[in-house]
């Protein structure tokens, strides 16, 4: 089974700085120093590398890439390429350290369905990684980012246990998801019952409930609606009273590009509603026509709300 890393979730300033050294770096203005100097700020913290891969990738989504590496006088494409190794060194080592070395995973949108040699059944949702491994006395899964509903396999010989950070998940013969983004973890049962555990403390979950664990503690178990936490096994999200934030940021697992919020204002602004996932953007026009927010469309990739005026 692999090692697995934590999961990055770089905070908004993390992200906003790292918008920022991208910006400088293909400015055209380029200085020795900057690639440098964008080095270190990268190695301060994986959660830096993470944030300034996904702004460069938004800078070539964006449609910009072409045209001004056309204009760079010779004098700085030394500089331009030194920041591209530097994108590409640290791209592949997130890569590997991330999602990309798991032994199932998905991409943005993709959903599959792994069926386990003892019978048990892996529903990933977009986004995910699991590492797998089955042996004669215990199945562990490990799930390294997204989600994930496993079907169990009835074994009392063979515990089945799914590791998600410092959170362990065992099943009693059930259905039961487990969500792992960045520092939070979320268990729910739809079926049977599952014991879940960290270091401290142990709850055991029957049919319709769920808990979470932040900073490291496990909450107080609560009911929630299966169907609709679940609805992206049917293709569909439900969001009921969600922050703008959080719609956007979950409808990213499905859609590539990114999903900005350019306005502090909208970023509580409350959601309610379904979004077909084979029809996001038809979603999209809905907020706007709904909310008084306007999408402005920099390519196809890259969309920023913004308050109507």
């Amino acid at each position: 089974m692999h090692e697995p890393s934590a999961p990055l979730d770089p905070s908004p300033d993390v992200r906003r700085a790292a918008q920022a050294w991208v910006l400088r770096l293909t400015s055209g203005h380029v200085q020795p120093g900057d690639v440098e100097a964008a080095r270190a700020w990268c190695a301060l913290a994986p959660e830096h590398q993470q944030a300034f891969v996904e702004a460069r990738r938004l800078w070539a989504l964006s449609g910009q890439l072409q045209a001004p590496l056309r204009r760079r006088a010779p004098a700085r494409q030394w500089a331009l390429a030194s920041a591209a190794v530097l994108v590409l060194g640290v791209g592949l080592t997130l890569a590997w350290q991330g999602q990309w070395g798991a032994d199932y995973r998905t991409g943005v949108g993709e959903r599959r369905v792994i069926a386990l040699s003892d019978g048990s059944r892996i529903s990933l949702d977009a986004d995910s990684a699991v590492d797998v491994e089955l042996t004669a006395r215990a199945r562990r899964i490990t799930l390294r980012k997204g989600v994930a509903v496993f079907d169990v396999a009835h074994d009392p010989a063979r515990p089945f246990t799914v590791q998600a950070g410092a959170v362990q998940a065992t099943a009693l013969g059930t259905v039961y998801a487990v969500s792992r983004e960045g520092a939070t973890v979320d268990v729910l049962v739809r079926r049977g019952r599952v014991a879940v555990s960290d270091a401290a403390d142990r709850v055991e979950l029957a049919a319709g409930e769920a808990v979470a664990s932040e900073a490291g503690r496990l909450g107080a178990r609560h009911g929630l609606d299966v169907d609709t936490a679940l609805a992206w096994q049917q293709g569909r999200l439900v969001f009921e009273q969600a922050p703008l934030a959080q719609v956007l940021k979950a409808l990213e697992r499905y859609r590539p590009g990114w999903l900005l919020v350019g306005d502090e204002r909208l970023r509580g602004l409350k959601v309610s509603g379904t979004f077909q996932l084979d029809r996001l953007d038809e979603g999209l026009a809905t907020l706007e026509q709904a909310f008084p927010l306007r999408v402005k469309r920099y390519s196809a990739y890259l969309l920023v709300f913004e308050a109507r005026d």
